[in-house]
């Protein structure tokens, strides 16, 4: 190991001192902070139990890692390839140059060589752009970190490789996001979107309700009970609803609701900022069988009763839908909540001069077993291109590139970063930690699209949107096609696998 990771090592220890928490990011299910308290307590049992490290002695003799990376910046928030890609030589910035020293520590140790190729593509030009090299039969990537959504349309056409069949892939390590994986799965021996650790836009993207804490103490109301009511699991949409009617304020005095007034949540439009709602009630999209098997399961009474809280919170006179502007209402100190935001964007509100905290999005009613959180479907993972012959390679490299992130980066970020510099209590950094541990839900935000929009938007969005609860209709004329759609979309993968 060279001299600047040595250093830059010695950093990220001292950080993880400070921040006095050492949760890791890479896995949504099993990695609390009690878990990482028992570590610290000196239980060996996991120590004892541990595997032999299968990438002990891989030596890769000097090849090249090609990964292909999407720099369009989507968001306020900015895009993720800054700790995917890192910086070229160290910046003194502690996050950037852990981003650094993870490259060059897995290609010493690995002997690889890792090269970037950039494109800068729109979600809505991701699709045609790869599909271009991969239909040519162009070897040009071995790795390709693009948005979910067209990602996972691109699936369906047989375009990338079953990851099931990479020799060092051990989706059981915690610096894999597995359940996330699993639920964009058509069948129980096939993976073929990869979300990690290294993959880091879905940790960034995983969406919370940001509030400004100096407005809520203004109104007479204690940040303090709003943490108290989601840690004791009571957080729902009802209790949302009290705190945005207490929010709303004819600040002009002219008895209308406009963009001059305050209010207790703002966003820019009703669709986008929906999905982690829709979400967060956790309908039921989806039932499986016991081969992995989906069926479309949403027609529900769940449904029904969260599509009824939703249509009463964005038409209520605490809600501003239509404000393009949201983020700078939100900074000027004229709204209590803000939605459309994800955890990456705590870094745009750094500069604001109200104190603000972060909390999950609401459950449908105390009934509701967990928070669940949803990344938005532009998040950007990784696929394993048909045209490229090195899996064996693509999987060493990707599974090392997603253990040194849990070791370096996510301490850097997560536990530095995040907790302590971009929000200001503890309180809030509990609040991340039910963000990041209840990531889910990946199947109706990867393949929505592709069974007609009766998950989300052809149901519950057409009828948010036309502020009547149509969801049964809505359902019953899209059911037939759908149910088509899903049944060619397991072929798909059904063959793809058995190739």
């Amino acid at each position: 190991m060279n001299k600047n990771i040595k250093r830059i090592t010695a950093l990220l220890l001292c950080a993880m001192l400070t921040a006095g928490m050492l949760a890791s990011c890479g896995s949504d299910s099993g990695n609390t902070p009690a878990a990482t308290t028992a570590a610290a307590a000196g239980d060996t049992t996991a120590a004892e139990t541990t595997e032999p490290d299968a990438l002990a002695g891989v030596d890769l003799g000097g090849e090249t890692m090609r990964i292909y990376v999407n720099t369009f910046n989507l968001s306020a928030m900015g895009n993720s390839n800054y700790l995917v890609e890192g910086p070229e030589e160290e910046t003194g910035d502690l996050v950037n140059d852990s981003a650094y020293a993870r490259n060059r520590t897995v290609e010493e140790k690995l002997n690889v060589k890792l090269e970037f190729i950039q494109s800068e593509k729109n979600y809505d030009k991701v699709s045609s752009d790869i599909a271009k090299y991969i239909n040519s039969g162009d070897d040009a990537f071995d790795l390709i970190i693009d948005d979910l959504y067209p990602l996972a349309e691109l699936t369906l056409q047989g375009m990338f490789q079953n990851a099931m069949g990479g020799k060092y892939f051990d989706f059981d390590q915690k610096y894999w996001m597995r359940d996330f994986m699993e639920d964009m799965t058509i069948g129980n021996d096939s993976a073929y979107i990869l979300a990690g650790d290294f993959f880091i836009d879905v940790l960034r993207t995983a969406h919370g309700l940001i509030f400004n804490k100096d407005l809520m103490t203004n109104l007479g109301l204690d940040s303090s009970e709003l943490y108290s009511t989601i840690l004791d699991g009571k957080w729902t949409y009802d209790e949302f609803m009290n705190y945005i009617n207490a929010g709303y304020a004819d600040l002009n005095g002219d008895s209308q609701r406009d963009v001059d007034d305050q209010y207790g949540f703002v966003t820019l439009q009703i669709w986008g900022p929906s999905i982690p709602m829709i979400m967060s009630g956790d309908p039921g999209f989806i039932t499986r069988d016991e081969d992995g098997i989906p069926s479309i399961a949403v027609n529900n009474e769940k449904s029904i009763k969260l599509l009824d809280k939703l249509l009463t919170l964005f038409y209520s006179d605490g809600v501003y839908y239509e404000n393009q502007d949201a983020e700078t209402a939100f900074m000027n100190g004229k709204a209590l909540f803000i939605g459309y935001q994800r955890l990456g964007s705590l870094e745009y509100f750094r500069s604001m001069e109200d104190e603000i905290g972060i909390v999950p999005y609401p459950k449908l009613d105390e009934q509701q077993e967990n928070y669940v959180t949803s990344v938005h479907d532009t998040t950007q993972v990784g696929v394993i291109p048909v045209t490229t012959s090195k899996l064996e390679m693509i999987s060493a490299v990707t599974e090392a590139l997603c253990r040194e992130t849990q070791e370096t980066v996510i301490p850097a970020y997560y536990e530095t970063a995040l907790k302590v510099k971009y929000t200001r209590d503890d309180e809030s950094a509990q609040m991340i930690d039910i963000i990041h541990d209840n990531i889910s839900q990946g199947f109706a935000l990867a393949y929505d699209s592709s069974l007609g929009t009766i998950l989300m938007k052809g149901t519950f969005y057409t009828s948010l949107e036309s502020n009547q609860n149509k969801f049964v209709s809505l359902y019953s004329k899209m059911e037939t096609a759908s149910q088509k759609k899903l049944d060619k979309m397991v072929e798909t993968f059904q063959e793809a696998v058995a190739q």
